[in-house]
C-alpha cells in the first residue's frame, strides 16, 4: 500500500501540472509553433549540457575528496547512469543507483557516498536560490508573488549556509541532539541514524576548509548559471530572445518544480514553469510549452543514452543493482 501511494502521488501531481500548463491552450497554434522551432541551437545546446554534466562531476569529485580522491573520469559513469535512472525510473531511484554503482567499483561504504549526495543536493538547493534571487534582481519589474519568493530565497540562502557551516565545523551539536532524540527509538535506528550523522559530517569537511567551500559554491552557482544559457536557448529557439535575469527566474521555477513528486523524467514539472515563469513576460502559453519540450527532450536523450552507454559497457546486472537499490530503500 505505501509503495503504490509513493507511484500514485507523483502520476497525480503530474497530471495536475500538464492540466496547468495546457490549460486554454491553442493547441494548433502550439503544435505550428512547436515544428517552427530553429534547429541552430541544438549545438550550442549540446556543449552547455557537457558543461553542465562536467561541472557537476567536478563538483562531486571535489564533495568526496574526505573519502578519497577521484577524477572527473571516475565519477562520471556513475553519476551519467544515476540521471538515466532519474530519467527513466520512478521515484529518483537514480540517485540510489549511483550511490551503489559508485561505492561498488571503489570500494566505498554505500552510506557514506548517500550522504555525498544529500551535500550535493544542499549545495544545488544554494545554486538555485541564488540564481533565481539574481534574475528577479536583474528582471526588476516582477509580478509581487516573484518579490516575497525573493525574499524567501535570500533567507534561505542564509539559513542555508550557515547550517552547512555549522554542521561542518562544529559535529558534535548535531551528534549530541540526535543521541537525546534517538533514545527513545529501537536501537537499529538509532545506530542507523549514528552510521549517516557521521557519514555526513564526513562530506561536509570539504566546507569546513574556505577555498574547497568557495569552489563547491562556484561549482553550484557554475552548472545553474549553465541551466538558464540552456533554458535561453530553448526559447529563442522559437525567435524570442529573453533578458538574462529572465532565463535566471525561469531556470529557477524549473528547478524547484522538478523537485515535486513527478513521473520519470520530470514530464509535467518543466512544462508548468515554463508555461508560469514565462506568460507574466508577455511570452505566449505556445511559445513557453513548446520551448519547456525541447528543454526537457534536449536533455533527456543525450543524458538516458550516455547513462546506459555507460552502464552497458560496464556489464552490469540491472536485477542486481536494483535489488541492491532497494535494499537502500528499504534501509
Amino acid at each position: 500500500m505505501k509503495r503504490l501511494a509513493a507511484l500514485l502521488v507523483p502520476i497525480l501531481f503530474t497530471a495536475g501540472l500538464l492540466i496547468y500548463a495546457l490549460a486554454g491552450i491553442d493547441l494548433g497554434a502550439f503544435w505550428t509553433t512547436l515544428l517552427d522551432a530553429q534547429l541552430w541551437v541544438i549545438a550550442p545546446f549540446l556543449v552547455l549540457l557537457t558543461l553542465f554534466c562536467l561541472s557537476n562531476a567536478q563538483r562531486w569529485a571535489l564533495i568526496l575528496r574526505p573519502f578519497g580522491r577521484y577524477s572527473t573520469r571516475d565519477v562520471a559513469p556513475s553519476m551519467m547512469i544515476g540521471l538515466a535512472g532519474n530519467n527513466v525510473l520512478p521515484l529518483r531511484i537514480g540517485e540510489i543507483i549511483r550511490t551503489v554503482i559508485f561505492a561498488k567499483e571503489f570500494g566505498r561504504s554505500r552510506s557514506g557516498v548517500l550522504m555525498t549526495l544529500v551535500v550535493e543536493r544542499a549545495l544545488d538547493l544554494v545554486g538555485i536560490l541564488l540564481v533565481f534571487a539574481t534574475g528577479v534582481i536583474l528582471v526588476g519589474d516582477v509580478p509581487s508573488g516573484f518579490k516575497v519568493s525573493l525574499f524567501l530565497a535570500l533567507a534561505g540562502i542564509a539559513a542555508l549556509m550557515l547550517s552547512l557551516i555549522l554542521f561542518a565545523r562544529f559535529p558534535r551539536v548535531p551528534f549530541g541532539i540526535w543521541t537525546r532524540a534517538s533514545r527513545h527509538l529501537p536501537t537499529r535506528i538509532a545506530k542507523r541514524g549514528d552510521t549517516y550523522l557521521a557519514e555526513l559530517a564526513k562530506g561536509l569537511e570539504s566546507l569546513a576548509m574556505p577555498p574547497a567551500a568557495l569552489a563547491l559554491l562556484l561549482y553550484s552557482l557554475l552548472r545553474w548559471f549553465i541551466a538558464a544559457a540552456m533554458a535561453w536557448l530553448s526559447v529563442a529557439s522559437y525567435g524570442v530572445t529573453l533578458p538574462a535575469g529572465l532565463a535566471m527566474l525561469v531556470i529557477g521555477v524549473t528547478a524547484v518544480a522538478v523537485s515535486m513528486p513527478s513521473v520519470p523524467g520530470f514530464i509535467g514539472p518543466v512544462q508548468a514553469a515554463f508555461v508560469f515563469a514565462l506568460t507574466p513576460f508577455g511570452v505566449t502559453q505556445e511559445v513557453a510549452l513548446a520551448a519547456s519540450i525541447l528543454f526537457l527532450i534536449g536533455q533527456w536523450i543525450p543524458v538516458t543514452l550516455t547513462g546506459a552507454l555507460y552502464f552497458l559497457s560496464r556489464h552490469y546486472s540491472y536485477r542486481q543493482i536494483r535489488r541492491e537499490a532497494a535494499s537502500m530503500e528499504d534501509a
